[in-house]
């Protein structure tokens, strides 16, 4: 491991570790083929162990077409959760639950997955109703 990815993480480990906010950009696709992307914000919370931030979703020309808040929690020894959204404006609230594929150990907290996403993207499963799918994270410095 190189001298910059030392440093990174342990700069990460600390911006985390204190409540500093994270950002990247996320994609997700559904089971019918629709795609879907923007950015995001990240903030751990220690004490729950959960992790809430703020979300755009975005044209490809970059125009922002919706934005809101999130929040997402893990089962205690898996990487699996429940997540939370809410459309700024009062203009919808959508949750459900999703899986994360990592090589973390399962009793990691989130901050850990977030922390990961700066080395390499992070994808996974969602459901929400009768709908799934895939996403991912990527996380910038």
């Amino acid at each position: 491991m190189s001298v910059a990815c030392v440093l990174t993480a342990l700069a990460v480990s600390t911006m985390l570790a204190s409540g500093a906010e994270l950002h990247g950009a996320w994609s997700a696709s559904s089971s019918n083929g629709r795609s879907l992307g923007g950015t995001w914000t990240a903030e751990a919370h220690q004490e729950s162990g959960g992790v809430t931030g703020t979300w755009t979703l975005r044209e490809t020309t970059g125009r922002i077409l919706a934005s809101g808040v999130w929040s997402a929690s893990k089962a205690p020894k898996a990487w699996d959760g429940a997540w939370r959204s809410i459309v700024a404006g009062g203009a919808g609230e959508y949750s459900g639950t999703w899986t994360a594929t990592t090589a973390l150990a399962p009793q990691s907290q989130m901050a850990d997955l977030f922390e990961s996403a700066l080395r390499a993207a992070v994808g996974g499963t969602w459901k929400a109703g009768g709908h799934s799918g895939s996403w991912s994270i990527r996380a910038a410095p």
